[in-house]
């Protein structure tokens, strides 16, 4: 969009549109289209309960560009005025999960394979910033949030979301992608929603934008593509010039995607729901976690402790994928982490690896065993001459959901934590439903040991 010129009959500084959607980053959903009169907070607080307006500062100022109404668009038939853009939408909480028979076309491998033609699709001179996978364009599950009616649910509903920081030369910034199935019609073109409608060959519809809006006077440039495919999936991507990688969001006016490469990501094959997904897809990864006050470890230690971890024999185990894959853990989290599926029978468990640099050297005073009524406690501590610090802990904890005719489900939980004297420190877990058991201690301990583990 351009700023009006002095020939407009009308111009409006829609102050709820800053964004063609906006992320619930923290819930993994992006609600397409016009929210009205969204709140800061909206793109970062969960949505466990219901929204409610927060208190605006007196000297907060939210400016978006100007729009022009009476105006043409290319590709547009006709032009909407903009609305009055008047509440907000409210929805609680509600559940996660690949498989939910809600949305029969998504399941954990149509994740990774959608992720892997994202990846792919990337121009060769943009990189991702090394992250944790959830923040490296893996799609996440459905949220699905009980709105307030049905036609909120039509609109807003059934959406699964990736996220990435692009870096190209001197510039980066936050993109997010989109994908849902949709049963309503293509939107009417609204001034100031988009800049540009294309049609493709196949008949796929996309509305694109390119422009910006500011808080407290600091401008962000946003640019988007949404596409509506013949069979019904809507994919939308989005990407301002926020670079947040150094603790600070600095603004470049430069977003490192332009308009014609997002049209080209939301019209991959691979995105559309009624894409198969290819045999051998795997399922996504398993989360982990690692200390959350860890120092950064960046991505060439981290290709190093992958060398190593890679080294360690595991050919007796059944592994969904092979140790050495180390990423950041979690949103926040500076230290790595990697989970795998052991599936060898009687040992059917999930095996972590974590790695934290900076740790203070535990204590080496005995430790109370478990007992049922805390379900955890180091079972013993030990320190080897070199003041390498060992600690090994089991614990069985038991679950009952709160539905009528759950089923109780007891699991027991081995780790070994090896602290080293330079503050590294590798915690090897694993986790097994009874009546699999978890691996042994002996094996744990022979993980977390390996020679050159360290940050």
């Amino acid at each position: 969009m351009s700023d009006p010129g002095s020939g407009t009959s009308r111009a409006v500084t829609a102050w709820t549109y800053g964004l063609s959607f906006v992320a619930i980053t923290a819930c993994g959903v992006i609600v397409s289209g016009l929210l009205h009169d969204p709140e800061p907070e909206l793109t970062t607080a969960p949505p466990t309960t219901t929204t409610t307006a927060a208190p605006v500062p007196e000297d907060y100022t939210y400016v978006t560009e100007p729009v022009t109404y009476p105006t043409t668009i290319p590709g547009c038939e006709s032009v909407e005025p903009p609305g009055d853009d008047a509440g907000f939408l409210s929805f609680a909480g509600g559940d996660f999960g690949y498989d939910n028979p809600t949305y029969p076309w998504f399941s954990g491998p149509k994740a990774v394979a959608m992720t892997d033609a994202a990846v792919r699709a990337l121009p060769g001179d943009a990189d991702m910033i090394f992250a944790s996978p959830r923040q490296s364009l893996l799609f996440g599950p459905i949220l699905d949030p009980s709105f307030e009616n049905d036609a909120d649910r039509a609109l807003f509903g059934g959406f699964t979301t990736a996220y990435a920081t692009i870096r190209r030369g001197e510039d980066a910034g936050a993109l997010s992608l989109s994908v849902r199935a949709s049963t309503t019609p293509v939107p009417p073109c609204v001034a100031g929603r988009l800049d540009e409608r294309r049609v493709l060959d196949d008949g796929t519809v996309v509305d694109v934008d390119d422009t910006w809006s500011e808080t407290n006077g600091v401008r962000t440039v946003f640019r988007s593509a949404q596409a509506y495919a013949p069979d019904g999936s809507e994919i939308s991507a989005h990407i301002d010039d926020t670079d947040s990688t150094t603790g600070d969001a600095v603004q470049s006016g430069h977003p490192p995607l332009t308009v014609d490469e997002l049209v080209a990501l939301v019209s991959i094959p691979e995105l559309r729901v009624s894409a198969p997904v290819p045999p051998g897809t795997p399922t996504v990864p398993e989360s982990c976690s690692s200390p959350s006050d860890s120092d950064p470890i960046d991505a060439a230690t981290a290709a190093r402790l992958d060398g190593v971890l890679a080294g360690i024999p595991v050919a007796d185990l059944a592994v969904d994928s092979p140790l050495g894959e180390l990423r950041p853990a979690g949103f926040d989290g500076a230290g790595l982490c990697q989970a795998v599926r052991v599936t060898t029978p009687g040992s059917e468990s999930t095996l972590t690896v974590a790695v934290a640099a900076g740790q203070p050297r535990p204590s080496t005073t005995p430790d109370e065993a478990p007992t049922p009524a805390t379900g955890s406690g180091f079972v013993e501590t030990r320190e080897l001459p070199d003041g390498t610090v060992i600690q090994q802990r089991e614990y069985t904890l038991t679950t009952q959901g709160l539905a009528a005719g759950s089923v109780a489900t007891t699991s027991v939980t081995r780790t070994v934590t090896v602290t080293r004297p330079s503050g590294t420190r590798v915690d090897v877990t694993s986790r097994a439903d009874v009546p699999a058991e978890p691996l042994p201690m002996e094996r744990l301990e022979q993980i977390a040991s390996t020679p050159g583990l360290e940050v």
